[in-house]
């Protein structure tokens, strides 16, 4: 796990200087487009809420549904009337809904929302991602400054197997490659290993979920540098809660997944998009994972990002 809080640290203290240059931008595009079109269009030209009135959607997950509140929660802050919609599906249909004016704002990740507007993108580094992804967005859209949290596709393995055969980046793991296998998570992103450039797996399979995945690498070492490796997402508490070690990914072959808010241009003054950068700053993906195991052990949602919100705003 040392890695991923190594890339959290240097992440959060990028996104400090990228907030006020963020912010500059996004108050400069705002004031245009409410200026020309008024802060209550959509991007059909529908009318949505009314002025002033903020509404933060999220999907069904649990990810979506912390990340909502939290959002929900930064708004409040500066005095503005909030309030959050769950419960919207899968991102086609939250995404719809963001177009059709009945939200103002929804939580996302970076990469999966570049794939999602420009298909054929490629860049997977954070910076490269959240620049392309600036760029993809349909007009009337807009991002604020992502946060080192994230929800990224990493490969793991034991700690015993990561000491007993010097493994600690991607690039150790490729000489074992031929002899090993992996164990991947729903969410993984499989089509991303043909970019780890001499690594074929003697066997991957897809397993139900991210605990089956962590779950096929116990006893997974072996004298002769086989090795079992998971396919897993940053995030989540599955991952967390095992004695695992994140392989270093120094080439970015899996693409950023980084949090960030998605708005409609023109809803969002100052004080409120400076809330957006201050959860940028402060939430990690050590915090992220923990508040998702919280809800999926049975704990509300706002509850749970109140908590958060009241150590960090």
């Amino acid at each position: 796990m040392a890695h991923t809080r190594t890339d959290e640290s240097t992440g959060r203290s990028a996104a400090w200087s990228r907030a006020l240059i963020a912010a500059s931008a996004l108050l400069l595009v705002a004031g245009v487009a409410s200026g020309c079109a008024g802060g209550d269009a959509t991007l059909d030209g529908s009318a949505g809420q009314g002025p002033g009135e903020i509404v933060v959607g999220a999907g069904d997950g649990a990810e979506s549904r912390i990340l909502a509140e939290i959002y929900a929660g930064a708004l409040r802050s500066t005095g503005a009337p909030v309030t959050t919609e769950e419960g919207l599906g899968d991102r086609t249909a939250y995404l719809g809904q963001l177009d059709a004016g009945n939200v103002t704002l929804v939580p996302e990740l970076t990469g999966g929302l570049l794939r999602y507007y420009d298909p054929e993108s490629t860049e997977t580094e954070q910076d490269d991602v959240f620049e392309a992804l600036s760029r993809a967005l349909p007009q009337g859209l807009s991002i604020s400054d992502y946060a080192a949290a994230e929800d990224r596709s990493a490969l793991a393995v034991t700690s015993q197997a990561s000491g007993q055969l010097n493994l600690a980046t991607l690039d150790d793991l490729v000489p074992m490659c031929a002899r090993s296998s992996a164990a991947l998570a729903p969410d993984f992103e499989a089509g991303a290993l043909p970019d780890l450039s001499g690594c074929t797996f003697a066997q991957t399979r897809t397993m139900a979920d991210d605990a089956a995945a962590v779950g096929a690498l116990a006893g997974s070492e072996s004298p002769d540098g086989a090795v079992v490796v998971a396919g897993v997402t940053t995030a989540s508490p599955d991952v967390a809660d095992a004695d695992l070690v994140l392989l270093a990914d120094d080439e970015h072959v899996f693409t950023a997944q980084n949090v960030v808010p998605l708005f409609r241009i023109g809803t969002l003054d100052e004080a409120q998009l400076k809330a957006l950068n201050v959860v940028a700053g402060e939430l990690t993906t050590a915090d992220l994972a923990d508040m998702i195991g919280q809800v999926r052990d049975g704990a509300a949602s706002a509850d749970v990002a109140r908590v958060w919100l009241d150590a960090h705003l």
